[in-house]
């Protein structure tokens, strides 16, 4: 087994520093574009397009759960009309049933008292 090896890094603080925001705002927009404004536009653009699509996405997904809320609404109603419609099938064949039940019960039994009759 070999033992680790400490690489000696140490991280002192988070963050990064002004140069290093301006590098990472700048691989966002054009080189030319954020050489021409310098650090302080550069990332003030940038924070200004992150706000933005912040905003935007945040609009998008207000009007998707707006849409998704209105499909289920109606697919709740389409499904309570079919259980009308199939409860409705259900009560018309189950007194269908019962209704030749009592009659099958009433043949039979008048079949039994003819022949205990003489």
């Amino acid at each position: 087994m070999t033992a680790l090896r400490d690489d000696g890094i140490v991280v002192w603080e988070a963050g990064l520093s002004r140069e290093e925001e301006f590098l990472m705002s700048s691989r966002r927009l054009s080189g030319a574009l954020a050489q021409r404004l310098g650090p302080d536009a550069t990332n003030g653009l940038a924070e200004l397009l992150d706000a933005e699509k912040e905003t935007m996405l945040n609009v998008a997904a207000e009007r998707f759960e707006r849409r998704l809320s209105e499909e289920v609404s109606g697919l709740r109603v389409d499904l309570v009309r079919e259980l009308h419609g199939m409860r409705a099938d259900l009560f018309k064949w189950s007194f269908l049933f019962w209704i030749g039940q009592v009659l099958a019960f009433a043949g039979f039994f008048a079949v039994m008292i003819r022949m205990v009759r003489p």
